[in-house]
């Protein structure tokens, strides 16, 4: 995992949390939102304000997703998603309809207030509580799954959090985020799509294809001899 990341006229160089080191001309930066806002990597020098500015008026969603695994079909024929008005979870769909596969796996979400009435129960009864929905919505009470399990996008050190929001106040919050930083920093993510895009894997995408391009269309530039650290052996650059 990266846990420093310099960068200036040498390029960029990252140094992981076992001492490997990496050198580059460019960086993509495709840190999800909750990590960046934790601070995990430090970046040498420090980002410009502006970038920090809008990391802070970005807030992160709460979601869980639940998934259930079923030895054989559930849904009807045809059938890929199911929505149930009024229950928590109420949005179903199954993950593996369509794979040539015999056992089908049904995955619920749920956010906002949905997403931490969930989160307050143990896992167990989290569970058994959307299983209880999914009953009653196909009228099936004794449906019983092979496997469950309950996923918080906060509860994950490489994610930290799910997918971003924009309070009041915050509709550039994204644009700034997705500007490159002197020609070496180059952003992508959900959180630096257009806001109609954002918060999807369309948006996590495409801003990707975006700041592969914007690399692309720079001119080649030169670089000088990165800052050594204390202990490092200095490395010859090749000739730009």
């Amino acid at each position: 995992m990266v846990e420093t990341l310099e960068w200036g006229p040498f390029g960029v160089k990252a140094t992981t949390t076992d001492g490997r080191v990496f050198q580059a001309d460019q960086a993509v930066i495709t840190l999800p939102l909750g990590v960046l806002k934790a601070g995990r990597v430090r970046f040498v020098p420090d980002l410009p304000e502006d970038k920090h500015t809008a990391l802070e008026q970005l807030g992160i969603t709460d979601a869980v997703k639940l998934f259930f695994h079923f030895k054989e079909p559930i849904f009807p024929e045809g059938i890929v998603e199911l929505y149930v008005p009024g229950a928590n979870p109420d949005e179903w769909w199954s993950s593996t309809r369509g794979h040539g596969v015999e056992a089908e796996i049904l995955t619920a979400l749920a956010t906002g207030d949905k997403a931490r009435e969930l989160l307050a129960l143990p896992e167990t009864q989290a569970l058994q509580n959307a299983l209880e929905t999914l009953r009653q919505a196909l009228s099936r009470p004794g449906l019983t799954p092979s496997k469950a399990r309950l996923a918080h996008w906060r509860d994950d050190p490489f994610t930290l959090g799910a997918y971003s929001k924009a309070s009041v106040g915050a509709s550039k919050a994204r644009s700034v985020l997705a500007q490159p930083v002197d020609n070496r920093l180059f952003f992508a993510g959900e959180h630096t799509a257009s806001n109609a895009w954002a918060a999807t894997v369309h948006g996590a995408y495409a801003s990707g294809r975006r700041a592969a391009q914007e690399i692309l269309a720079l001119k080649p530039q030169p670089r000088v001899r990165p800052p050594l650290r204390s202990r490092e052996t200095p490395v010859l650059l090749p000739s730009p």
